[in-house]
């Protein structure tokens, strides 16, 4: 699996996209925050401005993006232990 001249790099990778992973893990949980606040108060039926929902669909939508970058980091990470 790993020979000994590139462990150290490979586990290096590892380490960096992990780190990267639960970086955008930190991001997507501070957006889904405000998209909860946000859908909560529109399902319970108080009125949203126009401002708030471009906020709501904004958060929605970076939420979705680092909580993809998020998975891909962790998967390349573990990926990279296999090379």
């Amino acid at each position: 699996m790993i020979d000994g001249g590139n462990s150290a790099v490979i586990l290096a990778l590892f380490a960096g996209l992990l780190f990267l992973a639960l970086a955008a893990f930190i991001a997507a949980w501070a957006s889904g925050r405000q998209w909860g606040d946000l859908s909560s108060r529109r399902h319970y039926g108080e009125a949203l401005t126009e401002d708030e929902k471009k906020a709501l669909r904004r958060s929605r939508r970076a939420f979705l993006i680092w909580a993809g970058v998020s998975l891909l980091s962790a998967a390349l990470s573990f990926y990279a232990l296999l090379r």
